[in-house]
């Protein structure tokens, strides 16, 4: 049937057009006053309306995402975090106010270099210049969305062959986003399968086609071709997005043009009424931007655990190696290696009380299906 129960919620919005068409069993007769006079042959009699649902059925390809301000904290924002815990532990084998206990030969200060030597050989050998966005973050939209549409149709002459419409009135579809992708030893990455953003989006509709048959038909068949602009709007995170990023994310995604085949059925009811079933497919390609504010890293973010996982240059072994000493050598602090080092990285950043604010771009594929059944009227 589908996620979203589109022959259910088909039906049941065709009755409610058939009742809505019907109101006023004088319309076609009165309709002459809002056509200038002398238009009735060559305008009116060949337009109509439908009211009918459309449901978008999609598939998503995505690239990963990828920082465009660079990543949250560089290689050597960590060397020179390591350095300042350095110094100031120093700082209190010579009774200085800087003092504070961070990595010293009576904490094991020798350990905790092996561990910075580690991280920052890992990060060399794999071309990385810091901790930003993770590799294989990736996005994909909901499989199916629907929403009750109207469309207005102009037969372009008089064998009702060439057919303009145009959907002039839809309801926004709410579309949810969920993460996708795996790590580097092929496991589901931290986001996948999670719903971390939900947009709107406006996609008017105008479809050119060529009817088989005679206007008198049955049944007719159709070949035609469509265009969208897909407007997406009121996007809006979830809290566990907004986590993972480390800070409060706003979305936007680029509005875009799609064109591609349709193919139809029309059958008419009567002089006046006709049913009508078409699907088409339309692809389309954009960009979303992120931009994360307030950003905080700290100890056991689940960001962490989608850095590169595998031997020999293992992230996450690296930064597991580290908290461990940290937490043998400090069981009464609360805050982890990782949490200290981010405290001191915004310390030599001028005591910021947070690592900024940075932007993310994904580049997004979208082969969307569309399938509209809808009954119509002729004026």
């Amino acid at each position: 049937m589908g996620k979203d129960g589109f022959p259910i919620k088909a039906a049941a919005w065709l009755a409610l057009a058939a009742m809505f068409l019907s109101v006023a069993p004088n319309a076609a007769a009165q309709a002459n006053s809002i056509f200038p006079k002398g238009w009735d042959s060559n305008v009116r009699d060949r337009l109509f309306m439908r009211l009918g649902y459309t449901s978008v059925l999609t598939k998503t390809k995505s690239d990963d995402a990828r920082d465009i301000t660079g990543p949250a904290v560089t290689r050597q924002d960590l060397i020179d975090a390591f350095n300042k815990g350095q110094q100031m532990s120093e700082d209190c084998d010579n009774a200085l106010p800087s003092c504070e206990e961070y990595f010293n030969d009576n904490n094991g200060g020798n350990d905790y270099f092996q561990a910075k030597n580690l991280l920052i050989g890992y990060l060399d050998n794999l071309g990385m210049n810091g901790l930003g966005t993770p590799t294989g973050i990736k996005v994909k939209a909901e499989k199916q969305v629907g929403t009750p549409t109207v469309s207005v149709g102009f037969w372009l002459d008089d064998d009702r062959k060439w057919l303009l419409e145009g959907f002039v009135l839809a309801a926004p579809m709410e579309v949810k986003i969920y993460g996708d992708g795996v790590r580097a030893n092929g496991s589901p990455n931290g986001l996948n399968g999670r719903h971390i953003v939900t947009t709107k989006l406006l996609p008017p509709l105008v479809i050119g086609s060529y009817h088989f048959g005679n206007r008198d038909s049955w049944i007719r068949p159709y070949l035609g071709v469509g265009a969208t602009y897909a407007v997406f709007f009121g996007a809006r995170t979830t809290s566990f997005f907004d986590q993972y990023q480390g800070g409060k994310t706003t979305v936007s995604t680029k509005n875009t043009f799609g064109a591609g085949p349709f193919v139809g059925l029309a059958s008419p009811i009567n002089d006046d009424w006709h049913v009508n079933v078409s699907v088409g497919q339309i692809k389309m390609d954009t960009t979303a931007r992120l931009v994360t504010s307030g950003t905080q890293i700290q100890s056991g973010a689940a960001v962490i655990q989608d850095y590169p996982n595998t031997d020999p240059y293992n992230i996450v072994k690296a930064i597991n190696f580290g908290e461990g000493l940290w937490k043998r050598d400090n069981p009464g602090k609360a805050n982890g290696l990782t949490t200290t080092l981010m405290e001191l990285v915004k310390r030599n950043r001028g005591g910021d009380s947070d690592l900024g604010t940075f932007v993310r771009e994904q580049k997004i594929k979208l082969t969307n299906t569309i399938v509209t059944v809808s009954v119509g009227r002729s004026f």
